[in-house]
């Protein structure tokens, strides 16, 4: 036995096979209008006798009789209070209601009897005797005021249909419009980004090309001027060979013909042509016979091709962003482990502290401005020496300090609020030799930072806007990068320069409230101006890590800010005047600790950047 829904009145109903399923009087009715639109109008065959014409026609049992047949219709007691038309009244009364010509319909629990109520409570048509049984206590209506009723209502849904209809159309005619506005800007897409792709294409091999002409350029000046060198050199040899050549044969045939008074008469003569004959120089010197040595770079591209954005702003993933972002911005709170100094003339004692650098002995290494010296101190605080220089015609006013493999220090002497300095580089080996170069190019220098695999030093003249850079071998100028302005490779008193395990250089473009990062000889990759909702003013010094992540003291925000080699926000080191007061420079130990400048004449030491960014991971 099988149990099942039935589809129109959901009843569920127990059946052992398909033959027990009871009559479906939705499809029982649509069979009977089919049948009685696909009949012959000139088919006039009684349906009883099947022989004689039809007269007359049984509306309640849709039957077509003859006269004879309807006479005995009349009188049988099952149907003796049918409805019986003749044909003529039939067609005219079709005219009004063409459901007319349909059987009445029977009910389904008595065969004999018609449907004439209606039960709202099971909506189900039923017969007299139903309501005595089944339905007793139900709520009964006619079963034609029923109909008028579901006339009605199917009458309305009809005509909410026909616009959902026209609806319907309307979106098809808009999604087809959709789809062909979809092909064109498919099209123009795909168009847009190979034009883009082409260009920029072309731009960086345009930039690589004018990279290897400058090589090229170098490299034939440099072999046209060895080779010069050594052409002439090769000149003075032949002549000395010649010279050579001749004196060994006067003097033999002297010796082999002379007599001995002519010998000694020519003797002081001749000593003194062997003598200076001696004194040439005929030594191949092959010291710096070589061309420089070319070490192939790497060429690391930064940033997007481009990027898809839609035009409407959808509200989930957007609030999804947000909470991405505001999950991301993580401010840790930072132990300060250490403060060393003050303001004071003392050792380990500061007025005005700005750059600061870790020596190849892990001591900390600080430009004290105003007290016109470089202070070098232990990670304890205690001073191990101190760099004072005399001589010029203006005090020295130490800004920022850059340390080689070798320890020797490279300080930048500049101006800085109003004290002036001599707007030069000085460089002061662990002997105490000193040396001076910029002094003809830098109108204010201030950051400084060594490139030790190309051998350049990078210098941040303020006032120029743009980036100084020499060889470190011999302090030959080679050129500057940047100029003034709001764009890319344009700077407004860029401030303080760290190069990361690259050679990337990134520059505090303190008036633009922004870092640039560059590559080794100066080509613009990206910048970042803090984070989104949180710009930076006055951006100062800067460090990276093992890991290129960058640190950028925030000046006029009083923190300082960790952000990955992308320029994208970590967290706050530090935040807050109670623990910042004005970051100025920035540096890491070998073990990752942060030494940081401030404004309040002394050096703050915080852990490491890494192990914060380990505790938000």
């Amino acid at each position: 036995m099988t149990r099942l829904n039935a589809p129109n009145c959901r009843q569920r109903i127990s059946v052992s096979n398909i033959h027990e399923l009871p009559p479906s009087t939705i499809i029982n009715s649509v069979i009977d209008m089919v049948e009685e639109q696909e009949r012959h109008p000139d088919d006039k065959t009684c349906h009883g006798c099947e022989e004689n014409s039809s007269t007359n026609r049984c509306v309640d049992c849709a039957m077509d009789l003859c006269t004879t047949c309807t006479k005995v219709h009349s009188k049988m007691p099952v149907s003796r209070h049918h409805r019986i038309m003749t044909i003529e009244e039939l067609e005219k009364a079709k005219l009004r209601d063409k459901s007319i010509a349909l059987a009445s319909v029977c009910c389904t629990s008595h065969q004999d009897k018609l449907t004439e109520l209606y039960c709202e409570q099971c909506q189900v048509a039923i017969c007299h005797l139903c309501l005595r049984s089944k339905h007793k206590g139900h709520a009964i209506i006619d079963v034609e005021g029923a109909a008028d009723r579901f006339c009605k209502m199917a009458t309305d849904h009809i005509k909410l249909l026909k616009a959902k209809q026209s609806e319907v159309k309307q979106s098809k005619i808009s999604a087809t419009k959709l789809t062909e506005d979809l092909e064109k800007q498919h099209l123009q897409r795909k168009q847009q980004i190979k034009k883009h792709s082409r260009e920029t294409i072309e731009k960086l091999t345009k930039i690589i090309k004018q990279e290897e002409s400058s090589h090229l350029t170098k490299l034939k000046t440099d072999y046209d001027k060895m080779n010069e060198e050594i052409n002439r050199q090769m000149h003075q040899y032949e002549t000395t060979e010649e010279l050579l050549t001749s004196t060994i044969t006067f003097i033999n045939n002297l010796l082999q013909y002379s007599s001995a008074t002519q010998l000694m008469k020519t003797s002081k003569e001749t000593t003194n042509q062997l003598k200076s004959m001696m004194s040439l120089d005929t030594t191949w010197n092959d010291k710096n016979r070589s061309l420089p040595q070319f070490y192939p770079g790497d060429i690391t591209l930064q940033g997007m091709l481009g990027t898809f954005q839609t035009t409407e702003v959808d509200y989930v993933s957007h609030s999804y962003q947000q909470t991405q972002e505001s999950s991301h911005v993580t401010n840790t709170p930072m132990k300060l482990e250490k403060i060393i100094g003050g303001e004071g003339t003392a050792p380990e004692m500061f007025d005005v502290p700005l750059g600061v650098s870790i020596n190849t002995c892990g001591d900390i290494v600080v430009a004290d401005n105003r007290n016109e010296r470089v202070q070098i101190i232990d990670i304890y605080g205690t001073q191990k020496s101190k760099l004072k220089f005399t001589g010029y015609s203006k005090p020295v006013r130490p800004i920022d300090v850059a340390v080689s493999v070798d320890n020797t220090y490279f300080i930048t002497d500049g101006s800085w609020v109003g004290n002036e300095g001599n707007n030069q580089v000085i460089v002061c080996n662990q002997y105490g030799k000193v040396m001076c170069f910029g002094g003809k190019e830098l109108q204010d220098p201030c950051g400084i930072a060594i490139n030790h695999n190309n051998g350049i030093v990078y210098v941040v003249d303020s006032d120029a806007h743009c980036i100084r850079l020499y060889e470190k071998a011999g302090f030959k100028y080679i050129k500057s990068v940047g100029s003034e302005g709001q764009g890319s490779c344009q700077f407004e008193y860029p401030m303080f320069i760290a190069i990361n395990s690259k050679g990337c250089i990134i520059v505090s473009d303190a008036g633009n409230g922004r870092i640039q990062v560059f590559t080794s000889d100066g080509l613009f990759m990206f910048a970042f101006s803090g984070h989104p909702n949180d710009k930076f003013d006055w951006p100062c010094g800067i460090a990276t890590d093992k890991n290129d992540n960058i640190h950028v003291c925030d000046s006029n925000n009083h923190r300082v800010q960790l952000f990955n080699s992308k320029g994208e926000f970590i967290t706050n080191i530090a935040s807050g005047r109670r623990v910042l007061y004005g970051p100025t420079g920035i540096a890491i130990t070998d073990d990752g600790k942060l030494v940081v400048t401030d404004r309040s004449d002394c050096i703050k030491i915080f852990p490491s950047g890494m192990m914060i960014v380990n505790q938000i991971k």
